[in-house]
């Protein structure tokens, strides 16, 4: 019934109104009784002055002393207000009545003041629901006393209180009638305003954010009127800005070099910028699935649902076929995303052509080879050479081990880059020579610490091995690889601790079914800005030691292709000053070689 707000204001100002009235009704009648009330015991107290009583008092000294009294109280008639609705009364101790302004009353009905005068005290009290006022007074003389009883007919007052109770209800309809108008007017002129805002917000949603309140007024709802009107400007503004925005990251998208396509939830395309088109030789009018992109790209086995559960897929290098007559080397990004909210998702490709880093890579692969290869020979005659010299006799024995020393470490030295170049040039070029097969390592790695504990020595340094007791550690792996690793691994740890070192190695087997094995040293340590590089290619961290010690800046580099052809990890912590760890994991079936199709 009442749904509206200004039918609901209407209703609460007309309860308010019949409220107010009730109240003021109730409080006007109320009041009028108790001036009533107090007006009549004030009259009888003034009436019963000294003098009158002192008179009354007398009276009682005679034996028809009732008479007397009704003869004063009737000479007091004025001064009481005795008339044909009040009466007086005077009554011996029991309340029997011995003289009366009424004389028709035999019996009084016996009222709490009536009482209270029966037991020697004045009844003054007055009673809200009666008929009648009452007031009794006690009178006293020697051993005699009375009851003086005054009662006031109410009959007179419920007429005025009828009286009054008729004005109260013609008022009140009165103002209900002028109530109902001006709640009417008074709702109209709250509810139209925010008819007008709740219109302006209908507007808003729709799209129509230039709609603006019109509002004259200085009160909340103008307030209120004038903030839906800066917040409608600040949406059309935010709006324009996100249009803006979104126009940027367009023409971004379109001048982009790499190839970008985005899918929804079901594979169907959603945007695909003109690299993309071009890099697959598609016209800009065609619009691929998820799925014939991948075929595209040649990986039709990621799938939408393989992307869902992984996130994201990274392929570094994959070569396309058969694209404008040329092959086409690009690195494929696979991500999920969400929109409207994320209450969907969707997917992205991002594939980069990469074939002249793939060319370049290549050709400076194959130059290692090549150089490797043809520096070998020469370098072995030199050597044969120079032992051919150190053997004659002519030359001062001194001079001639001095120099020929300096030439043959200079040709061991070439020859370890040499041969350190080719087992790169095979591990980049996936043709290593694989032979893995069953052995413990703990047997391996110990093996190795005894065999190096003697260089070790040479620079005082304390060697030692540390392992878990008991079973033995059987791994499927390139015996000969894995002590490469490890004995480059201990032989830097050896070449870069000051004398009096301490290098301590570690074989641990996890819950994962791998092994961690761990070399740690007391040495020099490695700064952090150098960790990041320490695999790289001829890369030293202090080149003049490292030149002095022999190395040749592709140990930690092959260590690295070799564990991660086993299908494991290496990592190096270090901090200057305190040492270096570093931290191989291998897997107990490493399978080297399976995965790339190695030898």
């Amino acid at each position: 019934m009442y749904k509206t707000l200004n039918s609901k204001l209407v209703l609460i100002f007309i309860v308010f109104i019949i409220s107010v009235m009730a109240t003021v009704g109730i409080f006007l009648m109320n009041s009028v009784f108790s001036f009533y009330t107090d007006e009549f015991v004030s009259q009888v107290d003034e009436g019963f002055s000294d003098t009158v009583v002192k008179q009354l008092t007398d009276a009682l000294q005679y034996d028809d002393f009732a008479s007397s009294q009704n003869k004063l109280l009737g000479a007091y008639a004025n001064v009481f207000g005795f008339d044909s609705g009040r009466s007086y009364y005077i009554l011996d101790e029991n309340a029997k009545v011995l003289a009366s302004s009424d004389p028709d009353t035999k019996d009084l009905e016996i009222t709490q003041n009536l009482i209270s005068a029966m037991n020697g005290t004045d009844g003054k009290k007055q009673s809200y629901g009666a008929d009648f006022l009452d007031y009794a007074r006690v009178v006293s003389g020697g051993d005699r006393s009375c009851i003086i009883y005054v009662k006031d007919d109410l009959s007179e007052m419920r007429k005025l209180s009828f009286m009054q109770f008729s004005i109260i209800i013609q008022s009140l309809i009165v103002g209900l009638v002028i109530a109902l108008v001006m709640s009417f007017f008074l709702a109209k002129a709250i509810t139209n305003p925010i008819k007008s805002i709740t219109g302006g917000t209908l507007k808003i949603a729709s799209g129509d954010y230039s709609y603006r309140i019109t509002s004259r007024s200085r009160d909340e709802i103008g307030i209120l009127s004038n903030n839906f009107n800066s917040m409608a400007q600040v949406i059309e503004n935010t709006l324009d800005e996100v249009s803006g925005e979104r126009e940027k990251l367009k023409n971004v998208f379109n001048r982009l070099n790499a190839g970008v396509a985005a899918f929804d939830e079901n594979g169907s395309l959603m945007h695909i910028n003109p690299s993309a088109l071009s890099m697959l030789s598609l016209p800009e009018n065609n619009a691929p699935t998820f799925n014939e992109l991948t075929a595209a790209l040649g990986t039709p086995e990621v799938s939408m649902q393989t992307l869902k559960n992984i996130g994201s897929i990274h392929i570094d290098e994959k070569t396309l076929c058969d694209i404008k007559t040329r092959e086409l080397v690009v690195s494929i990004d696979f991500g999920v995303f969400g929109y409207d909210g994320a209450a969907k998702s969707g997917f992205i490709v991002v594939f980069q052509n990469i074939t002249e880093t793939a060319l370049l890579e290549k050709n400076r692969r194959e130059f290692i080879a090549n150089v490797s290869h043809e520096l070998r020979t020469p370098l072995t005659s030199v050597k044969g050479a120079t032992e051919t010299v150190l053997e004659d006799a002519e030359m001062p024995e001194n001079i001639r081990k001095h120099f020929l020393n300096i030439v043959i470490n200079e040709s061991d030295r070439m020859t370890r880059i040499v041969q350190d170049l080719l087992v790169l040039s095979r591990l980049d070029n996936r043709r290593m020579s694989w032979k893995p097969h069953k052995f413990d390592l703990y047997d391996a790695i110990n093996q190795m610490c005894t065999a190096l504990r003697a260089e070790a020595q040479t620079h005082s340094h304390t060697l030692e091995f540390v392992t878990q007791e008991g079973e033995p550690m059987p791994i499927f792996a390139d015996k000969e690889r894995i002590e490469q690793v490890i004995t480059n691994i201990i032989g830097n740890a050896i070449k870069y601790t000051p004398d009096g070192g301490k290098i301590t190695a570690s074989l641990e087997y996890d819950e994962k079914q791998r092994y961690k094995i761990t070399v740690t040293d007391t040495g020099v340590g490695i700064s952090k800005e150098d960790i990041p590089h320490l695999f790289e290619r001829f890369y030293r961290v202090d080149k003049s030691r490292s030149t002095d010690a022999g190395g040749t800046g592709l140990g930690l580099s092959i260590a690295k292709d070799i564990v991660d052809a086993h299908n494991g990890s290496i990592s190096v912590s270090s901090e200057p000053g305190k040492g270096t760890d570093v931290t191989i994991i291998l897997p107990k079936d490493t399978r080297v070689g399976e995965d790339n199709g190695e030898k």
